[in-house]
């Protein structure tokens, strides 16, 4: 059960787990609407022949307490029809009316999967504390609880006592190792011709919505520091869609910045690319991924910026700092001060060869954690052990 089958990490890492589950067990994926800034994740459906699709049209992230009443009714009564074994919720709305559907209907197992959590940095204080207290009965009416990294294990089972550790299941995301493909090089090719990008020029990229809780507008406060103290050719790619892209782009006016929607002007010095599906496309042409967000599970994005070869500097958000080397594979950054973000990213930026073995010492590391076939191996497991 997931939000929206949309361009994301929650469905890039559960719709393919689905496929390699699927000869094991019958499927049925229930999953709400999409928002009007996200993209849909079509190319997931033309590879799951064999999986039943079921979209919730009242099923949306957004609180409304109709629409919350008639997704639990839909919810309910599309369990008792399927009579699952288990039912595995994924994301934050699905975690709420679907395990509470499922405890209803009666499935013998339910099992949930904590992406993110919003149990700071969405809400204010208030809505904030009655989201952990009723996480937390939700938590005696999981089967198990499973969390991606042991940071988020901690935040979890300690710091928000949402579920006991022994309620747990520590299970990686699992990633396809795409950056072995022999079209790696025509791939950055075709994408830095694209965007103009010259051999010498540095791309460097953020990847998601913009939403405040990526806090992206860190990174245009980033980019408005960088540009005058480096000599090397540089270019900045927002990587994604949202409801804050017009008010950042305002903000690069203010700064004089030059900003493009896509490939429009190719002597901008920021590119806006909305969302590009598969994320590889661009990926390969990109030298150095950031992330400034202030709450994450595990980030995706940098994930599959190691598969592909490329360092990261990243905020010391959740379970950022289980997703790659620090000082190896990219700098872990505490704190929300644009000096030390700047700093590190001007380093890699001024030398070509640590890009480089950030970059390879990052994809050995991808490779190695973020296995797909572990990921389907553990689930495989799990959903064994807790029928048995």
């Amino acid at each position: 059960m997931l939000n929206r089958l949309v361009v994301g990490g929650q469905s890039i890492d559960t719709l393919p787990l689905a496929n390699a589950l699927k000869q094991d067990y019958d499927i049925l994926i229930v999953h709400g609407n999409k928002e009007d800034d996200e993209e849909a994740y079509t190319q997931v459906l033309n590879e799951s022949e064999g999986i039943t699709f079921k979209k919730i049209d009242t099923l949306k992230r957004s609180i409304n307490p109709l629409n919350d009443i008639s997704s639990f009714i839909s919810l309910y009564r599309t369990i008792k029809k399927f009579q699952p074994s288990i039912v595995h919720t994924h994301g934050s709305k699905p975690g709420v009316t679907g395990r509470l559907a499922a405890w209803f209907a009666g499935v013998p197992v339910i099992i949930h999967t904590f992406h993110g959590h919003l149990f700071h940095s969405y809400y204010n204080k208030f809505v904030s504390f009655f989201i952990i207290r009723f996480e937390r009965l939700l938590g005696k009416l999981s089967t198990k609880i499973v969390v991606l990294s042991t940071r988020q294990q901690v935040e979890i089972g300690e710091t928000y006592k949402i579920a006991p550790i022994e309620k747990m299941a520590l299970i990686p995301l699992g990633v396809d190792d795409f950056a072995d493909m022999q079209n790696a090089l025509d791939l950055r090719t075709a994408s830095r011709k694209k965007y103009g990008l010259q051999e010498e020029c540095v791309a460097i990229g953020t990847i998601g919505r913009m939403v405040p809780v990526k806090n992206y507008k860190l990174f245009a406060d980033i980019i408005i520091a960088l540009l005058p103290s480096v000599k090397q050719k540089v270019k900045f790619f927002f990587i994604g869609d949202g409801d804050l892209k017009i008010e950042l782009q305002q903000k690069l006016t203010a700064a004089d910045i030059e900003w493009s929607n896509d490939n429009q002007n190719l002597n901008a010095q920021v590119i806006f690319t909305s969302w590009v599906s598969p994320v590889t496309d661009i990926l390969h042409g990109m030298d150095i991924i950031a992330l400034t967000s202030l709450n994450e599970g595990t980030p995706l994005s940098l994930i599959e910026a190691q598969i592909c070869g490329k360092p990261v500097v990243a905020s010391n958000a959740g379970g950022v700092r289980d997703t790659f080397i620090d000082n190896e594979s990219g700098f872990l950054i505490t704190g929300y001060d644009v000096n030390p973000y700047a700093e590190k990213l001007k380093l890699l930026i001024e030398n070509k060869d640590l890009r480089i073995t950030m970059g390879a010492k990052g994809h050995t590391f991808a490779k190695e954690k973020f296995s797909k076939q572990a990921e389907v191996n553990a689930f495989r497991k799990l959903y064994a052990d807790s029928i048995a």
